[in-house]
C-alpha cells in the first residue's frame, strides 16, 4: 500500500427505483459509525467508473451502472489525510444489498429521512449540494471596504484640471469552495 499523497477515490451517489438514496454505516475508524456514501481508492490503472461499480459491489453487493459525474471534493486534514473524492450518479442493475466488513448496515433513505441520518461533515455536504438535503441557509458576513475613486473635473474657461474623489463601498463575503462542479442533473429515474 502507498503512503503517497491525495488519495484519488470514486464513490456513487446511488438511487433506487423509489428515488431513495443509498449509504453505508462505516464499521471502522475514522467515524465508525457515521453513515457514508459507498466508494473507495482507485487502483493503478483503473478508471473512476471502474473503481466505483468495483467499490460498490465489494461493500454492499449490488451490480451498479455508472452515470454521470457529479462532483470532486477534497479532504486535507494534516498530516495524515489528503484525498480527493469523484462522485458520480449510479443506478443499480443486479445484486443484492448486504454489508461488507468496512460497513455494519447498507441501506437505502427516503430523501425525507436524509436529514436524520448521521453522515460525516463531507456525506452532508455532498448530498446537500446534489440537492438531496435543503441548504441551510446562513447569511454571508458583509464587511463595508471603503473605496476612494479620483474623478478629473475639467474647469469650464481653463485648460486646468483638479482631481475629486467619491467614496464607494462594496460587499465582500467568504465563500465556500469544492474542486469540481456538478455537470449535470442526476439522472431520471
Amino acid at each position: 500500500m502507498s503512503d503517497t499523497f491525495p488519495r484519488v477515490g470514486s464513490a456513487l451517489l446511488v438511487r433506487d427505483d423509489a428515488n431513495r438514496i443509498l449509504l453505508g454505516q462505516r464499521n471502522k475508524d475514522p467515524q465508525r459509525g457515521a453513515w457514508v456514501i459507498p466508494g473507495g481508492k482507485i487502483h493503478a490503472f483503473e478508471s473512476i467508473a471502474q473503481a466505483a461499480v468495483r467499490e460498490l459491489e465489494e461493500e454492499t453487493g449490488l451490480k451498479v451502472e455508472v452515470q454521470n459525474q457529479f462532483g470532486v471534493y477534497e479532504i486535507v486534514a494534516p498530516p495524515s489525510e489528503h484525498r480527493l473524492v469523484i462522485y458520480s450518479w449510479g443506478k443499480v442493475v443486479g445484486g443484492g444489498l448486504k454489508p461488507s466488513d468496512d460497513l455494519s448496515d447498507v441501506r437505502f433513505f427516503s430523501v425525507e429521512e436524509l436529514g436524520d441520518v448521521p453522515t460525516t461533515p463531507l456525506v452532508k455536504k455532498v448530498l446537500t449540494d446534489a440537492g438531496l438535503l435543503p441548504s441551510e441557509a446562513r447569511p454571508t458576513p458583509v464587511q463595508q471596504v471603503q473605496l476612494t475613486l479620483w474623478v478629473p473635473i475639467v474647469l469650464v474657461g481653463t485648460n486646468e484640471t483638479r482631481p475629486t474623489h467619491a467614496p464607494r463601498s462594496r460587499r465582500q463575503g467568504s465563500r465556500i469552495r469544492r474542486c469540481g462542479r456538478a455537470l449535470k442533473s442526476p439522472p431520471p429515474f
